[in-house]
């Protein structure tokens, strides 16, 4: 038995775009399926996964969809250019975009975290000394 006699058919890896063939797993494993392609074995057993490996294809019709997703799209026709008039007649105009804050940075929280220790430790310090 050569190892194509095992595949039961084929799905599309959407890492590689290649062909991921698809084989009944053998032994504890055999109640799943297990897929296989360029990018490595593919053995993951959940639902999803399972349910997305099942519904393999022969493998002429999933070449056909490999090729029909890397042909590019056609390009819209260009947008004609707005003139001042047409700008002017909208009388609501889009809001811009609120700016969002910066996160603080790794440095800058630890000073904070300094700061309010040095604080709360003085505090506490105080607040023995005076009981």
């Amino acid at each position: 038995m050569t190892e194509s006699d095992d595949i039961l058919g084929y799905v599309v890896c959407h890492t590689c775009q290649n062909p991921k063939a698809i084989k009944q797993g053998k032994g504890k494993r055999s109640a799943f399926v297990h897929g296989r392609c360029d990018c490595g074995p593919d053995t993951r057993t959940g639902k999803a996964a399972q349910a997305e490996m099942k519904a393999f294809q022969p493998l002429e019709t999933v070449q056909a969809q490999i090729d029909e997703m890397s042909q590019p799209e056609p390009q819209p026709e260009s947008l004609p250019i707005q003139t001042e008039k047409q700008t002017e007649s909208n009388p609501n105009p889009e809001p811009k975009p609120e700016t969002q804050s910066k996160p603080m940075t790794t440095l800058a929280c630890m000073g904070l975290g300094g700061a309010l220790g040095v604080v709360f430790g003085g505090l506490i310090k105080a607040i023995k000394v005076v009981s």
